[in-house]
């Protein structure tokens, strides 16, 4: 199966979708799928690194994880991986790692830090904008790409006034 931009537009809205319900139930907005070239979809993985204390729970190898779980690892070798957010430095390592092909945000680093998640230190740390998989990772605009992001920050505007900013992806 190729890549079908219009499949890839439709799941990450609903990925976007799926963001902002996890933001209202105390999430943060960042949720990961992943699409196999038969055309499986995973389910979408949220963001846990609050709710479990794990700091590698990122949207995005949660994910992975779960597709491993349900599909073994080699469902990972070639599949495409859909973030609602830019995934940080580390999550693009584990993709790269796993074999994953392609990566498409709806949202990129820069926007999300300016909505108070900023962990652009790490791209330059380990130099991830060197590796090919994060060099050719795409914008994937789709509407309402940033409602998990004003939905997060209309919960915890009283946050952002007394404490420092959300920084995990």
């Amino acid at each position: 199966m190729t890549a079908d931009p219009l499949r890839f537009t439709a799941l990450m809205a609903d990925a976007v979708e799926t963001c902002v319900r996890h933001v209202e139930s105390g999430g943060i907005p960042f949720v990961g799928l992943l699409v196999a070239d038969d055309g499986w979809v995973s389910d979408p993985g949220v963001n846990l690194v609050h709710e479990t204390g794990d700091p590698t729970a990122h949207a995005e190898i949660v994910a992975l994880r779960q597709a491993v779980r349900t599909r073994g690892r080699s469902a990972l070798r070639g599949a495409t991986l859909l973030a609602t957010g830019e995934p940080c430095a580390l999550c693009y390592r584990v993709a790269a790692a796993h074999g994953i092909a392609a990566v498409h945000f709806a949202v990129d680093r820069d926007t999300a830090a300016a909505w108070g998640f900023d962990y652009r230190a790490g791209y330059e740390a380990d130099a991830t904008d060197r590796q090919p998989l994060a060099a050719a990772a795409r914008h994937l605009a789709v509407d309402r790409g940033l409602a998990p992001f004003i939905r997060y920050l209309d919960l915890h505007r009283h946050d952002f006034t007394s404490h420092s900013s959300p920084t995990t992806t």
